[in-house]
C-alpha cells in the first residue's frame, strides 16, 4: 500500500512537471490544462491502484460490510470529470448524467450478490458485462470530456475503473489477473502468441481481403508512442472485459474438464462478434480475424493469468496492423 500511494504521488508529480514545461512554451489555458493533467492523473492513479491486491481487498472489505460504503465509494469516479469539466467550463448535465449511468448501471446490477463469492455467471453478471462494453463500443460515452476536443481515452480508462471496481470488489470475482506490468516469461508467451497468430491471420487476411500489406518508415517514436496508448487504452481495456472477467466467468462456470477449452473459444467467439459492427457493417471479416486472435489472446491468458501478457499479444497485432497492414 506504501509503495502504491508514493506511485500515485509520483503520477501528480510528474502531471505538475508536465504542465510546467508545457506552460514554459505556451503560456495560454493554464487552468484548463492543469484541470486535464490532474484529472487524467487521478484516473491513472486509480487505474494503477486496482492493479494491487490489497487494495481491492480493502475496498472488498468496506463494501461488503456496508452497503452504502458499496454505493458511495463508486461517487469518487466523479472526482476527476468534476475537475476537468469544471476547471475547463465544460460542465453539462447531461454528461455527467452520462457517466453516472455508466459507473452504477455494473454496479446496481452485481450489487446483490456483493456478499457471496463468485463461484459461477449468473445472468445478471453477464448483463453487468454488457452494461460495461456496449456504451463504450455504440459511442455512448461521447460528450463528457470535452476539453480541448472530446476526448477517447478517458472512455476505455473508465470502463477497467469501473469493470474493476463491479466485478473484483463488488462481485467478488477472483482470479481477474488485472495487472498493468509484465515479466520475461509474459513477454515470451506473448511474442510466440503473436507469432502464430500472425502465421495464420496474415495470408487468411489477404486472402479475405481485409489485409493489405504496405511499406511504411514510421519514426520509433512514433511506433512507440502508438504502442503505448494501444496498450492503455485499447488492450487492456479490452483483455480485462473479455478474458480477466469474462473467459475466467466462463470457465469458473462450466463443469466439463475441458471448461477452460469451451472458456476460452466462447470468449473468443463473442470477442469476435464485438467486432461486427465496425464499418462496413457487419463486418464478417473483421469478426472472423477478431475470433481468431482471440484464441491466441485467451490462450497467453489462459497461460500466464494475467491480463498484462494477452494485453501485450494485442497490442503487438494492433502495432503491427496499424503501420503495416
Amino acid at each position: 500500500m506504501r509503495r502504491l500511494a508514493a506511485a500515485i504521488g509520483l503520477l501528480v508529480l510528474l502531471a505538475a512537471l508536465a504542465e510546467t514545461l508545457v506552460l514554459v512554451r505556451v503560456r495560454y489555458f493554464p487552468v484548463e490544462l492543469g484541470a486535464l493533467l490532474l484529472s487524467f492523473t487521478l484516473v491513472l492513479g486509480a487505474f494503477a491502484a486496482l492493479t494491487d491486491d490489497g487494495f481491492v481487498r480493502a475496498l472488498r472489505a468496506r463494501a461488503a460490510a456496508s452497503s452504502a460504503t458499496a454505493l458511495s465509494l463508486p461517487l469518487l469516479l466523479l472526482l476527476p470529470y468534476l475537475i476537468l469539466a469544471l476547471g475547463t467550463g465544460t460542465f453539462s448535465c447531461y454528461g455527467a448524467g452520462k457517466l453516472i449511468a455508466y459507473i452504477y448501471a455494473p454496479v446496481l446490477l452485481l450489487f446483490p450478490d456483493r456478499q457471496r463469492a463468485a463461484p459461477r455467471a449468473g445472468w445478471r453478471d453477464f448483463a453487468a458485462m454488457l452494461a460495461l462494453a456496449f456504451p463504450v463500443g455504440a459511442h455512448w460515452l461521447h460528450g463528457i470530456w470535452m476539453w480541448p476536443e472530446d476526448l477517447y481515452f478517458f472512455r476505455p480508462l473508465y470502463s477497467v475503473l469501473i469493470g474493476g471496481y463491479a466485478f473484483m470488489v463488488i462481485r467478488n470475482l477472483e482470479g481477474v489477473g488485472y495487472k498493468l506490468t509484465f515479466g520475461w516469461r509474459d513477454t515470451a508467451e506473448a511474442v510466440m502468441h503473436f507469432a502464430g497468430f500472425a502465421v495464420i491471420a496474415v495470408p487468411l487476411g489477404m486472402a479475405l481481403g481485409f489485409l493489405h500489406p504496405h511499406t511504411a518508415s514510421p519514426s520509433p517514436w512514433s511506433v512507440g508512442f502508438q504502442f503505448f496508448g494501444i496498450y492503455l487504452t485499447v488492450a487492456i481495456p479490452e483483455e480485462m472485459l473479455f478474458r480477466g472477467i469474462l473467459q475466467n466467468f466462463l470457465v469458473k462456470t462450466f463443469r466439463s474438464e475441458r471448461r477452460e477449452l469451451y472458456g476460452l473459444l466462447i470468449a473468443s467467439v463473442i470477442f469476435g462478434a464485438a467486432h461486427l459492427h465496425h464499418a462496413p457493417a457487419p463486418n464478417w471479416r473483421y469478426m472472423i480475424l477478431a475470433a481468431i486472435a482471440g484464441v491466441f489472446y485467451g490462450n497467453t491468458y489462459r497461460r500466464r493469468g494475467r491480463v498484462s501478457a494477452s494485453a501485450l499479444t494485442h497490442t503487438l497485432v494492433d502495432t503491427i496492423w496499424r503501420f503495416w497492414f
